[in-house]
């Protein structure tokens, strides 16, 4: 069970919602939603203790029964297998306790520990991690395989598998569809279901939600709600409310009006004095109703290409692999212009291989590739940050991109104020991550040089690194 008692939550001086009362029980599968920079993962990080509420108190189990995904998982000469494993702390527990007693010579605690480590049943326990690296799309030889090995989208689903591994009473899913395909989606969402915790996801998949949940938490306008239903019940609900708000503010509003309206025109005469004053009374006691604010337009507008070729992609017999590895063969295939097409298959059938091989990352081993003259191609990875300039600044990598475009309309577009763009600031781990993923910025380490910076700018705790977040 997780309980929210009134509670505030804020980022640095910035309010992100407040007042937030809400209860997930066992049975509550929880999409938590909102815009970006709203404070979802701002949420985990107050029930994971990173955050401290402003105000109100949170009730969760304890640490060691909550499983989150990690974000980030380095690169370690330790087995694939082994990561997903440790992730069971009952068994990891066991296993160390059963160390130290064999080390010990205590023949009791040993036998002790050796039955404690029987109870847990690590075969159970490995056959339920190798189900589930499965259900996420690992292969059984990539079991023995070293975590270092695999490429970034794969190390989190290693997180993610990791994370269900963990017997947990409330299970915290901060965007987990991604990276995966189709059959990893399908058994994830299978495997939710069958869970016996709370869940809390925040994802922007909503048929995702949809299958997934049977709550939704909405953080909207600095204000937590809840919906008994999933995404699409929570649109519904939320497009009603809006209505009837709406109509609500303008009934206030004509009333109002007219309520003003004869307060003017009639206090200042002796005759209608009274009424007059009554009407003032009115006035006063009418309960204002906020009117409905719109969204912000989100814009996206594609260039028009110079020119367009008919024949886009022209393959004949091609083969493609890696080395001496062959992943497709005798490919043949015509993109012409204005195609939508989908590339579908299972893991390592080879459907980032062929885009490689469009895109021109990848040279064919054999067989025939043309692209139509003047074809400009747009190419965004599986793993787009290994494509990434990390040296650059995202106005860099913009600019780079498109140099025809101001300046100051990438600074909006980004929603950089010039104070922001100035800053330099020094910021714990956690603030560092939610303000470089909310506004981009480079990531400068400098050494301490005092104690000044021993404590976050934004949250005032103590960082225990130095890292310094500015524009250039």
């Amino acid at each position: 069970m997780l309980r929210l008692n009134d509670v505030t939550i804020a980022r640095g001086t910035r309010i992100l919602y407040e007042h937030a009362t809400a209860v997930a029980d066992a049975a509550d599968r929880v999409g938590l939603v909102g815009e970006n920079g709203c404070g979802k993962s701002s949420l985990f990080a107050a029930i994971l203790g990173e955050l401290a509420p402003e105000a109100g108190t949170i009730d969760a189990p304890p640490l060691e029964r909550i499983s989150h995904v990690a974000q980030s998982v380095v690169e370690t000469d330790e087995g694939a297998l082994a990561y997903v494993l440790s992730g069971h702390a009952p068994l990891m527990a066991a296993k160390k306790e059963a160390e130290e007693a064999a080390e010990s010579g205590d023949a009791m605690r040993e036998a002790a520990a050796l039955a404690q480590l029987a109870e847990v049943n690590e075969g159970a326990v490995r056959a339920q991690a190798l189900t589930i690296m499965g259900g996420l799309g690992f292969l059984p030889a990539d079991a023995t395989a070293l975590v270092k090995s695999f490429s970034g989208g794969w190390r989190n689903r290693l997180a993610l598998a990791r994370a269900l591994m963990r017997p947990a009473d409330l299970l915290l899913l901060d965007e987990p569809t991604n990276h995966l395909d189709m059959d990893s989606l399908i058994w994830l969402e299978a495997w939710l279901k069958r869970v016996h915790c709370t869940v809390i996801i925040i994802s922007h998949d909503r048929e995702f939600l949809d299958r997934a949940t049977n709550t939704t938490w909405a953080i909207e306008n600095g204000k937590l709600e809840r919906y008994g239903g999933n995404y699409s019940f929570y649109e519904t609900q939320r497009i009603e409310k809006m209505r009837l708000q709406d109509a609500a503010a303008k009934a206030y509003e004509r009333q109002a009006s007219h309520l003003a309206a004869f307060i003017e025109r009639f206090r200042y005469k002796a005759t209608k004095a009274r009424q007059a004053q009554s009407r003032i009374k009115m006035l006063d006691k009418l309960q204002a109703v906020e009117p409905v604010r719109a969204r912000r337009e989100w814009r996206f507008e594609f260039p028009v290409p110079e020119r367009t070729p008919e024949h886009l992609i022209d393959i004949e017999h091609l083969t493609l692999g890696y080395g001496e590895h062959v992943v497709l063969k005798d490919v043949t295939l015509t993109i012409r212009s204005g195609d939508r097409v989908g590339v579908l298959g299972v893991n390592g059938a080879g459907k980032s291989t062929l885009i490689k091989a469009i895109a021109g990352t990848l040279e064919p081993m054999s067989g025939t590739l043309r692209r139509g003259q003047g074809l400009v191609i747009g190419y965004f990875a599986q793993h787009q940050l290994e494509q990434l300039d990390l040296e650059s600044t995202p106005l860099e990598v913009f600019k780079h991109k498109a140099p025809t475009v101001r300046e100051q309309e990438i600074y909006e577009e980004m929603e950089l104020t010039p104070e922001m763009i100035k800053s330099i600031r020094t910021l714990c781990a956690t603030c560092l991550r939610h303000f470089v993923e909310a506004k981009a910025f480079k990531i400068a380490i400098v050494p301490s040089a005092d104690n000044s910076m021993d404590t976050c700018t934004v949250c005032q705790t103590r960082r225990g690194y130095d890292y310094v977040v500015m524009h250039r």
